[in-house]
């Protein structure tokens, strides 16, 4: 980073070693000199900094291919949130230094109430540089790699700009580790940004004139209003990347759209837009909102606003439990599948009012795991009611590891499901024994059915 742009942050920072880590665990801690610079903005906002800062303690995680990413985490309490930011604009050891006015202490202020996530995605910040792989695909690699690495089974993400469409992507492929999504500034279609007149006119600045480029277009972004803050801002960009992996990214992303990947997101979601910068169109936003089964919209007019807006979104829905031995006291795990034309959100979110876990398995069919087979045939009754799905339910396979494809209680449910007629629950006759004398009555089918890797037929019955 250069000395100007240390100055525009206002801070500076060095790398020490935690005690008792290794060369792959690392603090960043910044050392305040004498507080922000005087006058302009800074002036105006002085009495911001006479708060506490987050000051974010560094620790590395390893992806499944190999790349070392840079993550930190803070809060507690609440729905977990990842907050994915653009990797051209990410460096977690230098976020907490930007100018007030330009997150309003976000972080400190959505800590308040929940648990707080940030990481470098590859390529960016204090994450491994000049990674090969900077898919769509290889980035949600990085999101399961800190996931699991801090014991988060599901999480909601937020997510800025570029980095939408990767949080869209996340949420749509693999839907039960997503709770809530909360969008700002979104596009689903990286030619509706970057195909913009003012955007297409900077980008020859890239390998030209870098400075100039970040500075022009973060001065663009705010309306090209006089400042620190742009500045700031194209610091952190300088600091983020270089130009030539900067293309990479800009490539990746025009290129990338998710709009088809959308009527599969079944988790709620939070569209918000700012009409205070020119990044992006509301009617983008509008359009998103309306396109997912599950949509909401907000135009806040600042960032408080929109925070706020986000913990409401949040608070109103059931907080997630990081990962446990959740299912180490069951004595059999029930499993239901419903297989017929629903909408997979309403389906998901029967399953998890019935104190069931959402998953999504064998080709995306809605899936839920239960603890007693008396709540999974509960939430069974309601969904063939009111969704007309055929359904199918078994209990097996205990223990606290996750239902899989391979699983014979998965098995047998989805043949049970394919047995049901539309509208009917099909049940086998251990889920049967397991609910006798609970009020369930059932018809027994006809003839029993072949399971593979079974050694006699299953006799299956339908719930009445």
């Amino acid at each position: 980073m250069s000395k100007a742009d240390s100055i525009a942050f206002g801070r500076k920072y060095i790398h020490r070693a935690a005690p008792g880590s290794n060369d792959r665990r690392r603090d960043i801690r910044p050392l305040y000199e004498t507080g922000p610079p005087a006058g302009g903005f800074f002036e105006a906002a002085r009495g911001a900094y006479d708060q506490e800062m987050l000051e974010p303690r560094i620790q590395y995680t390893r992806t499944s291919d190999g790349v070392n990413l840079a993550y930190t985490s803070f809060g507690a309490g609440g729905v977990p949130v990842i907050a994915l930011r653009p990797p051209q604009l990410s460096h977690i050891g230098l976020e907490c230094g930007l100018p007030f006015q330009t997150r309003y202490h976000e972080f400190e202020r959505m800590a308040e109430t929940m648990r707080v996530v940030r990481f470098d995605s590859r390529g960016a910040g204090l994450s491994d540089r000049d990674v090969a792989d900077i898919s769509l695909e290889a980035r949600m690699r990085d999101i399961d790699a800190v996931a699991d690495r801090l014991g988060l089974e599901r999480f909601a993400i937020q997510a800025n700009l570029h980095a939408c469409s990767w949080a869209i992507a996340y949420a749509a492929e693999r839907p039960e580790r997503v709770s809530h999504l909360v969008l700002h500034q979104p596009y689903t279609r990286g030619s509706d940004y970057w195909s913009q007149a003012a955007r297409a006119a900077l980008e020859s600045l890239i390998l030209v004139d870098w400075v100039t480029y970040t500075e022009a277009s973060m001065s663009h972004a705010f309306g090209w209003v006089p400042g620190d803050v742009p500045r700031a801002l194209a610091a952190q960009m300088r600091a983020a990347m270089t130009p030539e992996d900067f293309l990479k990214y800009l490539q990746v992303d025009r290129e990338t759209d998710v709009t088809p990947l959308l009527s599969r997101v079944i988790c709620p979601v939070l569209v918000v837009h700012f009409d205070m910068n020119a990044l992006t169109p509301r009617d983008l936003a509008v359009r998103l909102a309306g396109s997912v089964p599950d949509g909401r919209l907000a135009l806040p007019g600042n960032l408080r606003d929109a925070i706020r807006a986000m913990s409401e979104f949040l608070e109103h829905q059931e907080p997630v439990k990081e990962r446990t031995a959740a299912f180490d006291d069951m004595p059999l795990r029930t499993v239901l599948v419903a297989n017929g034309n629903a909408r997979p959100g309403v389906i998901a979110e029967r399953i998890a009012s019935h104190g069931g876990a959402p998953v999504a398995l064998m080709g995306g069919t809605p899936t839920g795991v239960f603890g007693s087979a008396q709540a999974a045939l509960g939430c069974a009754r309601v969904l063939a009611e009111e969704t007309g799905v055929s359904i199918g339910v078994h209990a097996g396979e205990p223990g606290s590891a996750p239902a899989t494809e391979a699983d014979q209680s998965l098995v047998v449910a989805v043949r049970a499901s394919v047995v049901a007629a539309p509208g009917e629950v099909v049940v086998s006759n251990v889920v049967r024994e397991l609910v006798a004398g609970k009020g369930f009555r059932f018809r027994e089918l006809s003839a029993p059915v072949v399971v593979p890797l079974m050694t006699e037929p299953l006799r299956l019955f339908a719930l009445r």
